[in-house]
């Protein structure tokens, strides 16, 4: 069985609406989609890809004296690496599902000679971004993430640096006075040390939940699971 990076996280976050919808396939309520930061993915990875060509550094790895370059990987296995439905891929060591995860990108350290695995972020906030002090729990969600990737990569024999990044574009540059049909992104790199040591064990909780016949409780953490609670008392 294939466990994808959004279903693992979705265990974590809740356990009874992961085991409704993957395993009773009662699908969630609806989510609109991103695409205007769907459309910075896009033109982020084109960029770095001009750079991956030529081995050159993104002008971003100077800005954070980074001796990084954008790693020069098969064509076409970072497509698939990037695909939603195809991803890094590997098998889990302590469970029988093979797990997955969709990159946005890989960078090289030169200094180590190891990947770096990072995400790309769209937002507009006028708060200084921190993903790692942060108590929201999407922002929880962004670290796992890179975990789960740095895991993926591990398990395919990469050498994988202990530091991930994302890259954050900030349409709230100040400067900006009028919309004038575009909008002006402030970027900046925020770091984290990946930690994968804890997701075997959670693989193993979250077989075990899909194993059983029995529905998990409502978690009373979850906005799903308070809803549910409280349209039944109507």
């Amino acid at each position: 069985m294939d466990i994808s990076r959004t279903a693992w996280d979705s265990f974590l976050k809740c356990k009874r609406c992961f085991y409704l919808e993957r395993k009773l396939k009662i699908k969630a309520i609806g989510m609109p989609g991103h695409p205007i930061n769907s459309r910075v993915d896009a033109l982020l990875k084109v960029e770095f890809d001009i750079y991956r060509e030529k081995q050159l550094p993104h002008p971003i790895f100077k800005k954070y004296n980074l001796n990084f370059v954008p790693f020069k990987l098969d064509e076409q296995k970072l497509k698939d690496f990037r695909n939603n439905r195809k991803g890094v891929r590997a098998k889990s060591t302590k469970t029988n599902f093979t797990i997955f995860g969709s990159i946005d990108d890989l960078w090289f350290n030169k200094d180590t000679n190891e990947v770096v695995i990072l995400d790309y972020k769209a937002t507009s906030n006028k708060n200084e971004i921190n993903y790692v002090s942060s108590k929201m729990s999407y922002h929880k969600s962004y670290l796992r993430q890179l975990d789960f990737y740095a895991y993926l990569l591990k398990l395919n024999k990469f050498k994988v640096f202990k530091t991930g990044y994302w890259i954050v574009c900030n349409a709230r540059n100040e400067e900006q006075k009028t919309f004038d049909g575009k909008l002006n992104f402030k970027i900046d790199l925020l770091s984290y040390n990946v930690n994968t040591d804890y997701i075997e064990d959670t693989l193993v909780e979250l077989e075990k939940c899909y194993n059983s016949d029995k529905v998990p409780a409502l978690n009373p953490m979850c906005d799903t699971c308070r809803w549910q609670k409280e349209t039944s008392k109507i």
